[in-house]
């Protein structure tokens, strides 16, 4: 009650008992922590969907999730769920750890994560030039990113919202891969909010065409051009005439449409560029697979003695 009045959550939504005894709460139970133990500190960062706290369980530091929520709908909280599910069922040192999960009931439904201390690389991209960080720390947030990917689509799950925003950094644990919650659904509801995960989408996605795995390869390519430039793709995009930025929905045209491609610099090693234009192919099929892009970061890594 104290942490209800404390962080404003008093908000109850309004469901039907039947609606609230369709969700599989229940399949969460394994993972069911005593929410006693945790203590909320402060709030990390504010999502279309949720907002994300760190907080210390044990004693120990990590990041809880939850939904906002005055105005969260059954299939939102449902989709939390599935989230949660399924990064219980992952394993990788390339992918944020589910600590566990606490409610009272299912509208309080709370997800405990490892705490990663760097922030995320969107944010560290922003606050440094791209002639403040060597190449090579580039290619261990690179190779991760890539690895994580492998054991994502080892498992035949989509990741869907691949994006700088979605990439931890940590000073000890190195980069992981986080937020796979994002249901076909939530994505064309996020685009219509106007935030601009768009940016990194491949075409088949913002035509809400069927799509693969390859998805993924696609926000790869445009993390790989942030990682040149430092800048939110297409942030260089002006209007010729009046100077003005193109607006957001003038962008995701031409990227449905395969019309445009990100910016990279001339200092970006031209094997980063030859990679990302691959994965920027508007055709899903001859974009490369995450294990064919492991097979090459690995050996140029090789090569320049990293891996």
């Amino acid at each position: 009650e104290e942490m209800t009045q404390t962080y404003g959550m008093s908000a109850t939504p309004t469901w039907s008992s039947g609606e609230e005894n369709a969700l599989t709460i229940q399949d969460l139970a394994l993972v069911k922590l005593d929410e006693t133990d945790l203590v909320l500190q402060k709030k990390l960062g504010h999502g279309a969907f949720a907002d994300v706290w760190l907080a210390s369980f044990h004693g120990k530091s990590v990041a809880v999730k939850m939904l906002h929520r005055s105005n969260v709908s059954i299939k939102q909280l449902q989709s939390f769920i599935d989230e949660i599910k399924l990064m219980s069922s992952f394993d990788c040192q390339y992918i944020v750890k589910l600590v566990g999960a606490t409610w009272a009931r299912p509208s309080d439904l709370k997800c405990i994560m490892e705490y990663m201390n760097g922030g995320d690389l969107r944010d560290y991209l922003a606050r440094t030039r791209p002639a403040d960080v060597t190449w090579m720390d580039k290619y261990a947030h690179i190779h991760n990113i890539v690895e994580g990917l492998v054991y994502l689509h080892s498992l035949g799950v989509i990741h869907r919202d691949l994006k700088s925003r979605n990439i931890l950094l940590d000073s000890t644990k190195g980069t992981k891969l986080t937020d796979f919650g994002i249901s076909k659904e939530d994505l064309q509801e996020t685009m219509t909010m106007g935030v601009g995960t768009f940016r990194w989408m491949a075409p088949e996605v913002i035509q809400d065409l069927h799509y693969t795995v390859s998805a993924d390869m696609y926000s790869f390519g445009m993390v790989l051009s942030e990682f040149a430039t430092h800048h939110v793709p297409y942030d260089d995009l002006k209007n010729p005439v009046n100077g003005q930025p193109v607006p957001d929905s003038a962008i995701m045209i031409k990227v449905a449409s395969g019309t445009i491609k990100p910016t990279f610099n001339s200092e970006c090693p031209k094997w980063i560029v030859d990679l990302a234009m691959q994965c920027l192919s508007v055709n899903p099929d001859e974009r490369p697979t995450a294990n064919q892009v492991s097979h090459v970061v690995r050996t140029k890594l090789r090569e320049i003695s990293i891996v």
